[in-house]
């Protein structure tokens, strides 16, 4: 609005200024050193414009020259720049490729610029691990020690080098302060499972709810990875009670799930309850659950007490005589009872009908 003011100002001054400059020159008179400039009034009017302009002009030129200057005085650096940049781009390149000794080899190069120096160094890492350069790896991951992303690298790194003991002992404190990032608190689960710190595992539960660090479909798969496991390592130390706080501290729908049911079946054959474990496991048997269910089942030493559940199978495949699943149901009863070439026949049609399965 101001400047709307401002304008309007001018053009007025001008418009009343303009005719009678015209109609009334005027005469100015200069002597300097001798010399004398004479003109009119209107003519000093556009001299001086043109000198404001000139220098104006100048001025920009000047800038531009020095900013020339700039540039020359930090070549070295700029160039050193450009070819972290290119290295950068070329170990993305080869990283994407699976190329891991080429793209540790620019990533490295890539970390002699500052320019997303926290991001290079993570990649760079992981690049030198597949690579088979764990030192290198470790030294990247040093660059990163006061971040979350270099406490979950570290933590990581220590994974897939069979150190979950330390891996837990990194990242316990951190999650604890900060149990929102989903990403630590993943790892953190998983730290606990590969150490066997199942306790410890089931107490972290209601925070992993809580703070949902799944979501709803991949939790279903989270809870076959803890609970069979946890139940029966627990039992078998003679730690495992349900009337105890972290076992009580779960919502009542974790502690009545199917996983939840299968590690009480696991710690109940183990223990010399099959006739037990099998009822308990057939109450929970679901067709549609099976490829989740069957790895754990078939750890569960239920002996000859399999024949309520071989019954079920039989009459499943009555109705899916192309699953694979349930003849490899077939092979691990057959295989408890100690009947290894029926076995050896079911686990052929598992194969034939359900290739992705393993032995």
């Amino acid at each position: 609005m101001i400047r709307l003011v401002l304008l309007v100002l001018v053009l007025a001054a001008a418009m009343w200024l303009g005719p009678l400059l015209v109609n009334n020159a005027g005469y100015v008179k200069v002597i300097v050193a001798g010399k004398v400039f004479e003109t009119t009034l209107l003519g000093l009017a556009i001299l001086v414009l043109g000198l404001a302009t000139a220098l104006g002009l100048l001025a920009m030129l000047l800038r531009k020259l020095m900013r020339l200057q700039h540039i020359s005085f930090n070549f070295l650096k700029w160039r050193r720049q450009r070819k972290a940049q290119q290295a950068f781009e070329l170990g993305l390149e080869a990283y994407a490729k699976q190329q891991w000794q080429l793209a540790s080899q620019f990533l490295q190069q890539a970390c002699a610029d500052d320019f997303m120096a926290a991001q290079k160094h993570l990649i760079a890492a992981y690049a030198a691990f597949y690579a088979g350069d764990s030192d290198k790896a470790n030294r990247h991951a040093q660059q990163l020690q006061q971040s979350d992303a270099g406490l979950f690298l570290q933590a990581d790194l220590l994974l897939q080098q069979a150190q979950p003991g330390q891996a837990c002992a990194l990242l316990a404190e951190r999650v604890q302060a900060n149990p929102e990032d989903k990403g630590l608190g993943q790892l953190y689960l998983y730290a606990l499972q590969q150490a066997g710190q199942w306790q410890q595992l089931l107490q972290w539960v209601p925070t992993a709810l809580k703070q949902q660090w799944f979501d709803k479909t991949k939790w279903r798969q989270q809870r076959f990875n803890i609970y069979p496991a946890a139940i029966s390592q627990l039992s078998q130390q003679q730690r495992f009670d349900e009337a105890a706080d972290y076992w009580q501290a779960l919502p009542a729908k974790e502690r009545k799930s199917t996983a939840a049911n299968i590690g009480r079946a696991w710690a109940m054959a183990q223990s010399g309850q099959q006739e037990a474990a099998e009822k308990l496991l057939l109450s929970q048997l679901q067709l549609a659950e099976l490829p989740q269910l069957l790895p754990y089942i078939r750890q569960i030493p239920l002996g000859r007490s399999v024949l309520k559940l071989r019954k079920q199978v039989q009459n499943w495949l009555h109705e899916h005589p192309t699953n694979g699943y349930l003849y490899a149901l077939l092979a691990y009863m057959a295989a408890e009872e100690g009947e290894s070439e029926q076995a050896a026949l079911a686990w052929q049609k598992a194969r034939q009908y359900e290739p992705s399965l393993k032995v």
